[in-house]
């Protein structure tokens, strides 16, 4: 599933090519956007709030889609997917605008953005840093939570998706398995993550690492059973099906232990991501 620095990119590469431009032709696919027709109308800017997608036009209305595992748009050329996966075409002046696959998508008053987005967290990848403090009390609301669980839930914070509640753990040296009420240092955890997920909006790639900046480079994510690049030790994991929280996980189960009580370990952080801008993001925690 497509993650909150994603969406951003998406949405500002949409305003980038289109912004300002006249919908001249508008084909829908799917029942929920029946009698839909957007010629005519002015695209006035897109916007992501955490995982959701939001396209405004002039006319007060609004394309709102989220990606889940299978949506896409194409942006510019004319997609090339059956015309039964393109749920919606947008003519514009200079080029197409194309969702395909879309499993949410809904054209509503912008007035009423809040109706889809109002119960969310604070946005990660929004234009102002989001309030850490607040973050973290929503995480804390469930101390008997597993960290990765409160992370996923879109209600704590907005933007985090499973990327991130594997990568940021490992950095932080605590086990996405440990309960939220047991950590100490909570704070710098989220400070971190939010540094990542902000740079990775930023610059491009999800990179969690620092090494092979224009690549998505990643510590454990997608390597359960091989050795932990920290300490050797074989990483361990979850399958989805298994999984509390219903994703994939990957910990190492040395460097990552559950303890009766934890701390978010800010001298791993600042060694581990040392060579990466996220570094220079003011959320980022100090030692």
């Amino acid at each position: 599933m497509p993650e909150g620095d994603t969406i951003r990119r998406l949405a500002d590469k949409i305003s980038r090519r289109f912004a300002g431009e006249t919908c001249l032709r508008c084909v829908t696919r799917d029942p929920r956007l029946g009698g839909v027709d957007l010629a005519g109308a002015t695209l006035i800017a897109a916007d992501a709030i955490g995982k959701h997608l939001f396209i405004r036009f002039d006319n007060g209305s609004t394309l709102h889609s989220h990606l889940r595992m299978t949506g896409s748009w194409t942006v510019g050329p004319a997609a090339r997917e059956p015309e039964w996966r393109r749920r919606v075409e947008l003519w514009m002046q200079s080029g197409r605008l194309t969702g395909i696959d879309l499993p949410v998508v809904e054209l509503l008053p912008t007035t009423q953005e809040d109706r889809v987005a109002g119960h969310l967290g604070p946005d990660l990848c929004g234009p102002d840093l989001p309030d850490l403090d607040q973050v973290v009390e929503r995480l804390q609301r469930d101390p008997l939570a597993a960290l990765a669980t409160g992370l996923l839930d879109q209600r704590n914070v907005a933007g985090f998706g499973n990327i991130y509640a594997i990568e940021v753990p490992f950095v932080a040296g605590v086990s996405p398995n440990q309960p939220i009420g047991t950590i100490g240092g909570l704070h710098d955890l989220v400070g971190a993550g939010t540094a990542l997920i902000r740079t990775n909006a930023e610059r491009g790639p999800q990179n969690t690492t620092g090494r092979r900046l224009a690549a998505a480079d990643h510590w454990i994510y997608g390597r359960r059973g091989r050795p932990c690049p920290i300490c050797a030790t074989p990483l361990d994991g979850w399958d989805e099906r298994d999984s509390p929280w219903r994703r994939i996980s990957v910990w190492c189960p040395n460097c990552q232990r559950v303890d009766e009580a934890r701390n978010v370990d800010t001298a791993r952080i600042a060694k581990l991501l040392a060579l990466h801008p996220a570094r220079r993001q003011p959320s980022f925690p100090r030692t």
